[in-house]
């Protein structure tokens, strides 16, 4: 029996066939090329758990998990406070060129930089890379506190600076530190007088506010969330230019209260210095897609935390822009010269 004859094309469609099918397989793998993560990555966080920035830190590893968004790779986070963020910002120094482990940029590093307390130079020890968002500081009491409202505070700081103990964290001269100072200041306060007790974390600092131990508290609107919902907390200001929508919606402005002061921080993330274009692409889309899932933005919501995503290179001309503005404030508040 004779088997059934396979009709081939001619020699010269054959080739443009396999060209063409060529061709689209280079497409295909050039669409998926770039820079990928490599092995574990680790965010190292400046702060102890259980504050803000860690809050945030474990709803991106949520996010970061469940979208297998680093290809497969292991998501960690690293807890490393103190040293004004230098022990955390210590590996990623180390790490030239690797794409594998970043920590967070703040306004307070921007801030620690123009005092000299930040030991590294942001705009050339670090890529930067994206920023998520910015938040207000807020200024709160115990429930039970004789201070109602921020003319309260300032007509006691007025009369005896050191009269009361302002818990802020992590550290001195950061920009929860900073937003507090900066409003007293702006009321008259003598800022040099008073009495501060640095924690670790924002969770520590109110922990101490609420055992009595402090009797103010500066921190991230996120910080105080929970004890003002459940009545053991009342706050006198928040630092933005309007109120919060949030569960602070009833809280007022420095400015609304007599005081002529603005002050808000950012949050985003610094990367090894040396980062290839591609690597630089794969986290901008990465945090792209986080700045816009549902669960990071009803976390920023529930905290009263403003979105404001800038990828690396907008974020770059945003921080060259703020260190400039830190010197300026650092001069008002009689910091520097």
């Amino acid at each position: 029996m004779t088997g059934a004859r396979i009709s081939r094309p001619p020699s010269g469609l054959r080739r443009r066939d396999a060209l063409i099918a060529l061709g689209g397989a280079l497409a295909s793998l050039g669409a998926q090329a770039g820079w990928r993560p490599t092995g574990q990555v680790e965010y190292i966080i400046p702060a102890a758990a259980g504050g803000a920035v860690d809050t945030y830190g474990r709803i991106m590893k949520k996010h970061f998990d469940s979208q297998n968004a680093l290809a497969g790779q292991t998501f960690i986070i690293s807890n490393k406070p103190g040293g004004q963020g230098m022990i955390a910002v210590a590996p990623v120094v180390q790490r030239s060129g690797d794409g594998n482990v970043f920590t967070m940029l703040s306004t307070g590093f921007m801030l620690g930089q123009t005092l000299g307390e930040f030991k590294h130079d942001l705009l050339q020890d670090f890529t930067i890379g994206p920023i998520f968002f910015e938040e207000s500081l807020a200024v709160a009491v115990r429930a039970d506190s004789p201070l109602k409202t921020a003319g309260d505070l300032v007509a006691r700081l007025r009369a005896d600076p050191t009269s009361l103990r302002i818990a802020v964290a992590p550290g001195l001269n950061n920009h929860i530190h900073i937003g507090i100072l900066k409003p007293l200041k702006a009321a008259g306060i003598a800022v040099e007088r008073l009495t501060v007790a640095p924690f670790r974390s924002s969770a520590e600092s109110v922990t101490a506010l609420r055992g009595g131990h402090v009797d103010v508290v500066s921190a991230s609107s996120t910080n105080v969330v929970t004890g003002v919902q459940s009545g053991a907390l009342r706050v006198l200001a928040v630092s933005s230019s309007t109120r919060l929508a949030g569960a602070l919606s009833n809280v007022p402005t420095w400015k609304e209260q007599g005081v002529d002061s603005v002050f808000v921080s950012v949050q985003g993330t610094l990367f090894p210095r040396g980062l290839s274009a591609d690597q630089v692409t794969f986290w901008d889309a990465r945090f792209a897609e986080l700045s816009s899932a549902p669960e990071w933005l009803a976390a920023l919501q529930q905290y009263d935390v403003t979105p404001r995503f800038m990828n690396s290179a907008q974020a770059r001309v945003f921080v060259e822009r703020e260190l400039k503005e830190s010197a300026r404030l650092m001069r008002e508040l009689g910091m520097i010269k």
